[in-house]
């Protein structure tokens, strides 16, 4: 990798549909600010359905793959987002070691989750990256619940550094010429993000999807859309032993096609979801937005991160879907805690990166 003079060259790895779309976010984000930046990885398992746009990295190399290559040798910082924590802890102890054995300094490891949390999945999210030399983190809550925990740790156990960056890994606005999106006059789109692990008891994915069924049938100037929020085996359905014969479902409410989730959150009016974090995107662009509150507070059900934000309300206040434009707008406080309030956190890793090399 060629950089000019004074830029640094950051090597960005994922091995995921996910992990590569905000790889490749960051990557255009850098580049405006004159750095050298290069995507590697992989970007999607061909047998699973993405709901994200492709996302090819530059160079299609497995992680294992790429610690053989001379691409590590040439970079000045390492961006390591992979799914399984065990193998970004190989990766980075690999990484280090080979450095050794060529005498050459390791280029420092940055990394992060890819959603804002709180609580029990935050505490996991920092001990899944405690070997990285700088951990991101999306917002002054994040922060503070780290320090809080690391501040305390011996001299000898040194917890990464902590950086807050802002949501850097989704799309900041919704594409240019998003038709009617967010628009209070018809017509009008609901956007369900639905989740593989929420609602988490049985039968709670057809209750669900029985609700949607009521809102479009007494809503028909909307269009609903069933989202899945992450990947799938291919032909798989969202709801385990869905048989769509013994369903009735009303023409104006469609399972969303591969690729189609951040199109549809851009051209959407509300969005309604249990715990799903691309909900955080849907409130950043202005969208109303339902995070269902009939499950609770629950680690199980992916909502403790999610207290506090002024938009959990129960489906039964909802009868008909023009409702949801009448609630009330997310808590901008605490969206802006979560990471929304930090536009420039590209900078801040750029900073940070520079004083690592020193």
């Amino acid at each position: 990798m060629q950089s000019a003079e004074g830029a640094m060259t950051i090597l960005l790895i994922s091995d995921n549909d996910r992990s590569a779309l905000a790889c490749n976010l960051l990557a255009a984000q850098l580049r405006k600010r004159g750095q050298t930046c290069l995507t590697a990885g992989l970007s999607m398992d061909p047998k699973r359905d993405s709901p994200f746009p492709l996302s090819q990295p530059q160079v299609t190399l497995s992680p294992e793959v790429l610690l053989a290559s001379n691409l590590l040798e040439t970079a000045s910082a390492l961006g390591v987002f992979l799914k399984q924590p065990r193998k970004l802890s190989s990766f980075i102890e690999s990484h280090r070691n080979l450095a050794a054995q060529r005498r050459r300094p390791a280029a420092p490891v940055f990394s992060g989750p890819l959603q804002a949390s709180l609580g029990d999945a935050l505490m996991q999210q920092l001990y899944d990256h405690l070997g990285c030399d700088l951990l991101l983190l999306p917002g002054e809550r994040q922060h503070q619940a780290v320090t809080a925990i690391t501040q305390h740790w011996p001299s000898e156990s040194p917890p990464p550094r902590l950086l807050t960056t802002g949501l850097w890994f989704m799309p900041e606005r919704p594409p240019i010429g998003s038709l009617n999106g967010g628009s209070a006059t018809p017509p009008h789109l609901l956007v369900a993000l639905v989740q593989d692990q929420a609602p988490s008891a049985t039968g709670g994915k057809s209750q669900l999807l029985r609700q949607l069924v009521q809102w479009a049938e007494a809503s028909p100037d909307w269009s609903v859309v069933v989202q899945r929020d992450g990947n799938w085996d291919r032909g798989s359905h969202w709801i385990p032993r869905f048989k769509p014969e013994e369903w009735s479902l009303p023409n104006n409410l469609v399972f969303a096609a591969p690729g189609q989730l951040l199109s549809h959150l851009a051209s959407s009016s509300a969005c309604v979801t249990v715990s799903s974090p691309w909900a955080m995107t849907a409130m950043s662009w202005g969208r109303k937005t339902m995070l269902v509150g009939d499950y609770g507070i629950h680690t199980n059900e992916g909502t403790t991160s999610w207290f506090g934000c002024g938009s959990m309300h129960r489906l039964q206040s909802i009868q008909h879907l023009d409702q949801l434009l009448e609630l009330p707008d997310t808590n901008q406080v605490w969206l802006e805690s979560m990471g929304w309030g930090i536009h420039d956190g590209v900078d801040r890793l750029i900073n940070a990166l520079e004083e690592l090399k020193t």
